[in-house]
C-alpha cells in the first residue's frame, strides 16, 4: 500500500503535466515579451509560465491555457505531498532513514512552492509568482542532497544514486545561474525598463534552461519512483 501511494501520485504527476501542457500550448493565443505579434507557443521565447498567465502580452484573454498550465502545477504540489512516506521505504537504514526524512519534508516545500507558483500568475502576481518560483528550485538542491544520501545507504541499486547525484549537479546548476539575480521590474508594470535589464539573448537562454531542467527533473522524478518501489519490495 505505502509503495502505490509514494509511487503511483509522481508518475501521474509527470504524465497530467506533459499531457495537459501540450494542450495548453495549442491553445495558447502567443505572444512574448519580445515579440507580441508571435500567434503561437514559442518555445525559444516563452517561459511554462506564460501559459499560466490571464491575459497575454498582446492582450489577448488566455483563460483555457492558463486554467490548464496553472492545475498542473496544484497537481504537482499535492503529488509532492506523497514524499511524506518516502522515509518509511527507508527504514532498513538508519542514515538513510534520517537523510531521507529531512529530503522527503524540503521536497514537499518544494512541490508547496510550485502550487504556490500556479495560483499567482505572473502578469497578476509577479513578484510573488518569481518568489515562489526561486523558493520551489532553490529548496530542491537541499532536498536533493539528503535524498542522494539516502539512496547511497540504502540497499537498492546504485543507478538511483547516479540519477540523484546527476539531478542534483543540474538542479544546482540550474537554481545559481537561474535564480540568483531575479528581475526587480514586472514586465507588464514596465516592459522597456525590464528589456534594459533582460536582453534578449538572455531571456532565450533562460527560457531554453526552464525547458531542459523541467525535463531533466521529471525524467529524475520517474526514475526516483522505480527505486522507491524497489525498496518497497525489500522490506516484504
Amino acid at each position: 500500500m505505502i509503495n502505490n501511494l509514494t509511487v503511483y501520485p509522481i508518475r501521474i504527476m509527470v504524465i497530467y503535466f506533459v499531457i495537459v501542457n501540450t494542450i495548453a500550448i495549442y491553445l495558447f493565443p502567443g505572444g512574448s515579451l519580445y515579440d507580441p505579434t508571435l500567434t503561437s507557443y514559442s518555445f525559444s521565447e516563452n517561459f511554462f509560465s506564460d501559459l499560466g498567465v490571464y491575459e497575454t502580452v498582446s492582450g489577448e484573454q488566455n483563460f483555457l491555457s492558463c486554467f490548464l498550465f496553472n492545475s498542473t502545477l496544484v497537481m504537482m504540489g499535492f503529488a509532492c505531498l506523497s514524499f511524506i512516506l518516502v522515509p518509511r521505504l527507508f527504514k532498513d537504514n538508519k542514515i538513510s532513514y534520517v537523510c531521507a526524512t529531512i529530503g522527503s519534508y524540503i521536497a514537499m516545500l518544494s512541490g508547496l512552492s510550485f502550487l504556490g507558483v500556479g495560483l499567482t500568475p505572473a502578469d497578476l502576481y509577479f513578484h510573488e509568482h518569481v518568489f515562489f518560483v526561486i523558493v520551489g528550485f532553490r529548496s530542491m538542491v537541499p532536498a536533493m542532497v539528503f535524498l542522494t544520501l539516502a539512496f547511497f545507504f540504502s540497499p537498492v541499486s546504485n543507478k538511483y544514486t547516479v540519477a540523484s547525484v546527476l539531478f542534483l549537479l543540474s538542479i544546482t546548476l540550474y537554481a545559481f545561474f537561474e535564480t540568483s539575480d531575479p528581475p526587480d521590474v514586472s514586465p507588464r508594470e514596465n516592459l522597456e525598463l525590464f528589456k534594459e535589464s533582460v536582453s534578449y539573448n538572455r531571456m532565450v537562454i533562460s527560457v531554453i534552461a526552464q525547458k531542459v531542467i523541467t525535463l531533466i527533473s521529471f525524467v529524475s522524478f520517474f526514475v526516483f519512483t522505480y527505486g522507491f518501489y524497489q525498496l518497497s519490495l525489500l522490506k516484504k
